[in-house]
């Protein structure tokens, strides 16, 4: 998707096939990596096509299938990693899906963000909604009209509640209070599967109609 605004590449990663989005929003190619969680050498392909001059490497959560390349990329991009304190640990440290047999280089958190905050990039402004259940860290990045999920909200779905840090009761609050009052025109890119939109959500996602 182009605009005059931003670019956005989606980078389908690892054996969990997440999706790792490549942000440009600069005139110079500033922008940011949102959850690279694997397949460094591929991610950075794409980011050099682009042009894409990463500042910053935003995680919406600290499972291992949405940051496993980020402790590589910070260090060859030399980008600042920003996440939530709530999975700040899992990001540095690992956490239980590491015993699905996949590793990960160890990664370093440069920026906490909360609810609320603007991380700016390229002229752009990113707004930080903290929305947990998934994990109690998780954040959706607001670009414009364009809101990068994490696992908080697929198309037709929603992300699991039943791992560390997960909760039925966060995730009905979060999508009460903080995704069905979005403007339905928002396009949303989410964590895993297909592009959708807070409008089509409204209307087809079950877990919206509380």
């Amino acid at each position: 998707m182009k605009s005059n605004v931003v670019e956005v590449e989606t980078v389908v990663v690892g054996m969990l096939e997440g999706n790792c989005y490549l942000v440009k929003c600069g005139p110079g190619g500033e922008g940011v990596i949102i959850d690279p969680g694997d397949e460094g050498d591929r991610i950075v392909a794409v980011v050099k096509a682009m042009g894409l001059e990463p500042e910053a490497i935003l995680l919406t959560h600290g499972h291992i299938d949405h940051v496993n390349a980020a402790g590589a990329l910070r260090r060859r991009l030399r980008s600042r990693v920003v996440c939530h304190p709530g999975d700040r640990a899992m990001v540095e440290e690992g956490e239980v899906l590491s015993l699905w047999g996949l590793q990960r280089e160890p990664c370093k958190v440069d920026q906490e963000v909360l609810d609320g905050d603007i991380v700016p990039v390229g002229g752009s402004k990113f707004r930080v909604i903290h929305t947990p259940g998934h994990t109690r860290g998780s954040v959706c990045y607001m670009l414009d009209s364009l809101l990068f999920s994490g696992d908080v909200l697929f198309k037709g779905s929603i992300g699991r509640t039943d791992l560390p840090g997960g909760s039925d009761r966060d995730m009905a609050e979060t999508l009460r209070s903080r995704i069905a009052v979005l403007d339905p025109g928002v396009r949303v890119y989410p964590g895993h599967g297909p592009e959708t939109t807070i409008e089509y959500e409204m209307t087809h996602n079950p877990f919206l109609h509380l």
